[in-house]
């Protein structure tokens, strides 16, 4: 009869550490107080929720009310600024500006990264190491010490003359994807993470026939699904939260994404408790794209953690 498989993933802490009293009282000690700052990190989202439900005058009141009045009277409470945001700011139409901005981003940021990450970490030339040395010092440039010749750039392509920021090119949208490929901090990231894998299994793979294209296809990248699930997030979130060069390089409305309507939207006669519940409803697909990926999000962390 075969053994069941009772093996599992080691922790801090077995089984038998629990079981002594001190030990036992000492990590639900730990644990409550890191449920506690867990749920301070909610409360400027709850704040929000709760004043975007109150009249504008309540919003400024002092001393500051938590929750709506009439307290009793939930139904009574402001709901209609849900409304009015949601009518007024389009969501539908600039979620999907910003989707399809952030897909591109993804794409422009994260497959040249690999690649060039890839190159760098199995590539063995005479001047490897200086050109890495080249390229990861451009972590220490501010981009607004880039931003005015970046501009200068997609305004109008050298030996092409493309102007990027014309609406028959997105209207700026491809001035945000395109430069996205050239980010150091991913290839950095992509470097260390095929690092760790062996070259003996490079090799093997060379000795077998198989070109570069096939080895990273089908080695190097599947191993590093982790770290491109966190950059993926991270790449979305960037997208999804960036407000000043979308400013800068889109001058048409209708290609512009969520963050730049909702600071047009504050700048119309609209009432604070509005602007406070479109910036809620803007959150809600972050907040969801978290949740679906925490599993992958959180592992990505803790192998870059070990590694970094």
């Amino acid at each position: 009869m075969a053994k069941k498989d009772t093996s599992e993933s080691r922790s801090l802490l077995s089984r038998s550490d629990l079981k002594k009293p001190s030990v036992k009282y000492f990590y639900w000690l730990v644990f409550l107080c890191l449920c506690m700052g867990a749920l301070t990190t909610m409360i400027p989202l709850f704040w929000g929720v709760m004043n975007a439900l109150k009249a504008p005058r309540d919003i400024f009141a002092f001393p500051p009310k938590i929750f709506p009045e009439p307290l009793s009277k939930p139904l009574e409470w402001e709901w209609e600024n849900y409304a009015e945001a949601w009518n007024k700011v389009n969501f539908t139409r600039y979620f999907m500006n910003t989707v399809i901005l952030a897909l591109g981003v993804w794409v422009c940021s994260l497959l040249p990264s690999a690649l060039a990450g890839y190159a760098v970490s199995k590539f063995r030339s005479r001047f490897a190491r200086v050109m890495a040395f080249l390229f990861f010092v451009t972590l220490m440039v501010p981009f607004e010490a880039i931003m005015i010749p970046l501009y200068l750039t997609v305004k109008q392509i050298p030996f092409l003359g493309i102007n990027l920021l014309q609406d028959k090119w997105g209207g700026g949208m491809l001035a945000i994807m395109l430069p996205a490929g050239a980010n150091a901090f991913n290839v950095f990231v992509f470097k260390g993470f095929f690092d760790d894998i062996p070259n003996d299994l490079i090799e093997a793979a060379r000795i077998d026939g198989a070109g570069e294209w096939r080895i990273f296809l089908i080695i190097a990248a599947p191993l590093s699904r982790s770290i491109i699930a966190v950059l993926s997030i991270f790449s979305f979130m960037g997208t999804w939260n960036d407000f000043f060069w979308p400013m800068v390089v889109m001058h048409n409305e209708k290609f512009h994404p969520i963050m730049l309507k909702l600071y047009n939207f504050s700048q119309q006669p609209v009432s604070e408790s509005a602007v406070l519940a479109a910036l809620i409803l803007a959150t809600i697909p972050p907040i969801i794209l978290f949740l679906i990926f925490q599993k992958q999000i959180m592992r990505g962390i803790a192998l870059s953690g070990l590694k970094y």
